[in-house]
Parts: structure tokens; C-alpha cells; sequence
């Protein structure tokens, strides 16, 4: 039985990176970005699921998500989303497919509307969701990456909606 080289491999490269850093401390390195990767992982698992519900003859299926401040709904975000999903061509469901949280929520595993959200891929009612940025997932790279990865198990997708910068305003 043969056994993988790949945690002695990775330990190596880990160890001479160490190395390179203590002997050439003048070099300036750059750190890979982890919202790069992440954003493209999310647009990845967006067209591949797009793609295949639209080889099925449907349009995709989205609910909204967005985070609110206090007791006020985030009309505001759940209209760009709405606007968002529809540019794209996307069946956004009525008021029934609406969730929020409050603003400052823990784990988006322990929020009650994103457990909606999840219900809803879950049972097959959407196949995915539409938010205004990432942060309103969570603003940890881990954690947002654990909610893609969830979500590509589950055939849905994140979509973002992309800001757009109005004249005279910042």
C-alpha cells in the first residue's frame, strides 16, 4: 500500500518558505489575497449552476438576503437584489422569499433567516441567493468559504450584487 507524500510536501515547501523569508528579510512578499480566491470560487459555482438549471428549459430561482439595522427592513438592499437577479434573468420569489437578520449576528450558521435561506436550497425551493456584498454572509474568509462550499454541495450559488457608484454620490 503506498502512502501520500502530500503532508511531507507541504511541510517542505512550508519550511523553505521560513528559510527564504530569514535569509532575504529585504524582499518584499505578497500574501495571496483570500477574497480573490473567494470570489472566484463564487462565480465559478454561480455559472455552473446557472448553466445547468437553464439546460433543465428553467429560469434559476433566488430568494434575497440581506442584514437589517434594527427593526427597519433593508428595503434598499432587498430592491438591488431584486434588480440584480432580474437583469439576470432569474425568478425572484415574492415577499415569502425574503430573509433577514439583524445587523452584528454571529456564525451566518446560527442566524435564524440565513437557516431560512438554507432551508429554502435545502428543499429545493431556490437555487440560490442574491445579497448586496459578501460581508453580509460574514466578513471571515473561513466562514464565507464554509457557506460556499455548502452551498456548491447543495448545487446552488451566491450571487453578489455588484456596486455601482451614482453620480454626485460616494
Amino acid at each position: 500500500m503506498r502512502q501520500s507524500t502530500t503532508s511531507s510536501a507541504q511541510d517542505w515547501m512550508a519550511l523553505e518558505r521560513q528559510r527564504e523569508a530569514r535569509w532575504y528579510s529585504d524582499r518584499v512578499r505578497i500574501e495571496p489575497d483570500p477574497h480573490a480566491r473567494l470570489a472566484a470560487l463564487r462565480s465559478d459555482i454561480l455559472r455552473q449552476v446557472v448553466s445547468e438549471v437553464r439546460a433543465k428549459g428553467r429560469a434559476p430561482r433566488v430568494c434575497r438576503y440581506a442584514l437589517s439595522a434594527g427593526d427597519h427592513l433593508p428595503s434598499n438592499s432587498l430592491e438591488a437584489a431584486a434588480a440584480f437577479a432580474v437583469r439576470n434573468s432569474w425568478q425572484v420569489g415574492g415577499g415569502g422569499q425574503i430573509f433577514t437578520d439583524p445587523q452584528g449576528s454571529p456564525d451566518p450558521g446560527l442566524r435564524m433567516g440565513w437557516c431560512h435561506v438554507r432551508q429554502q436550497v435545502r428543499a429545493g425551493f431556490v437555487d440560490g441567493v442574491v445579497v448586496t456584498n459578501t460581508s453580509v454572509i460574514s466578513s471571515i474568509a473561513e466562514e464565507y468559504e464554509r457557506e460556499l462550499r455548502w452551498f456548491e454541495l447543495h448545487h446552488a450559488f451566491v450571487a453578489v450584487v455588484a456596486p455601482t457608484a451614482r453620480p454626485g454620490r460616494l
